[in-house]
């Protein structure tokens, strides 16, 4: 199934066929349109605009770095994205003001001590959801 868009796309194309206007377009939309679709390329790297969804395994190598969205007039703790992290949730948090119902893995109160990696600024922290 998964090759499917592929053979079918395929198949407009074959030697002798004289593709439909609405073969083109079928073609157009499988395409990823860069910025239309979220993903511009800047001189540091490439910047994914939209959500990004992993279903499958992330490998990364080399250094990951996950930072928080542009700031904006809401406080981290306004974020709805936050507020539906299941308890107990761990991430890596880079900012001096925690969002609501979050503590820093210290290891005080039942909370896990967890070290982050070092950076130059310091507000790096591993943070847990904690109980409502």
């Amino acid at each position: 199934m998964a090759g499917l868009l592929r053979k079918t796309l395929k198949s407009f194309f074959r030697r002798g066929a004289k593709p439909t206007e609405s073969q083109f377009a079928k073609l157009i939309d499988a395409c990823v349109l860069h910025e239309e679709d979220g993903i511009c390329k800047r001189d540091s790297g490439i910047e994914i605009t939209e959500n990004l969804i992993v279903k499958g395994s992330l490998i990364v190598d080399g250094t990951f770095w996950l930072a928080a969205p542009p700031k904006s007039a809401n406080k981290p703790s306004e974020d709805p994205n936050l507020d539906q992290a299941p308890m107990g949730a761990i991430y890596l948090w880079f900012g001096e003001e925690l969002p609501g119902g979050f503590g820093v893995c210290d290891g005080k109160e039942g909370r896990p001590l967890i070290t982050a990696p070092n950076h130059e600024s310091g507000r790096l922290n591993y943070i847990i959801r904690l109980a409502e």
